[in-house]
């Protein structure tokens, strides 16, 4: 019962506001530059909401970013706490082969303005939202299908601005800035040193930047993205130093 309310709703709404709603769906790929180098699947939407008799416009955004591939881990430059010895929990061979494999998903609502009325002129279009990320590093071997995980959640606001260029094919370029206001970052697995609590130490700007080309209802974009992920200490967990994730991606879109 509530299903066909839901639809019966959608379906009043979207019939009252045809022109006022656009959504797309985009596929794509991201090259992951973190602690190791590995591409990812990713996959995204979003719908806009325009009153004609506004500058503005309102969005909604969503992406999430799945491994295709596993990397190798470099030992010599990272270290797991050991855990105690007993029959069921071993440590690792020196010599085992470690991989890691990375996720991740992002969420994003805000506004844009159009500075022109005229549809056809160039235009400067600025952005302002509220913004999540995630990022995660799952580590595991041929031994064991999970070791350890290290997650980053950021959540703020992001100001941007874009520049448009009306065309046979409209191109749209814009960069971001994204503050984090709050950070939660956690290291669990089936070694000790789970932090029940973490202090984070820096909490560095994080920026975007995009270029579209979009032709009736197609597009492709490619996309940049630097996300300074703070460092963490905890007297009774692994101490995870600061770093840096660079996040070049491509998307192509289809326009409903």
């Amino acid at each position: 019962m509530r299903f066909r309310l839901a639809l019966l709703f959608f379906a009043i709404t979207f019939g009252s506001f045809g022109q006022k709603f656009r959504f797309n769906s985009s596929i794509g790929t991201s090259y992951l530059s973190w602690y190791e180098n590995q591409v990812t699947l990713d996959l995204a939407a979003e719908i806009t909401f325009q009153n004609p008799e506004k500058n503005r416009r309102t969005f909604i955004a969503l992406k999430t970013l799945g491994n295709v591939m596993n990397s190798p881990v470099d030992r010599s430059s990272y270290q797991f706490i050991e855990p105690p010895m007993t029959s069921g929990n071993q440590p690792l061979s020196a010599s085992e082969e470690l991989n890691a494999s990375y996720r991740g998903g992002e969420a994003e609502i805000g506004l844009q303005w159009n500075t022109s009325p005229k549809l056809h002129a160039s235009r400067w279009m600025p952005s302002l939202s509220i913004y999540s990320k995630s990022i995660g590093r799952k580590i595991s071997s041929s031994r064991a299908e999970y070791i350890e995980e290290e997650k980053y959640s950021l959540h703020g606001f992001s100001a941007g601005m874009g520049y448009y260029i009306p065309g046979k094919t409209n191109v749209f370029v814009q960069a971001k800035v994204f503050e984090p206001l709050f950070r939660d970052v956690t290291l669990y697995g089936r070694y000790i040193g789970v932090p029940f609590e973490s202090v984070i130490s820096e909490n560095n700007l994080n920026y975007k930047a995009k270029i579209d080309f979009n032709r009736g209802k197609f597009g492709f974009s490619f996309n940049i993205e630097i996300l300074n992920l703070g460092a963490v200490s905890n007297p009774k967990s692994k101490t995870i130093t600061a770093s840096q994730a660079i996040i070049p991606s491509t998307l192509f879109t289809y326009f409903f």
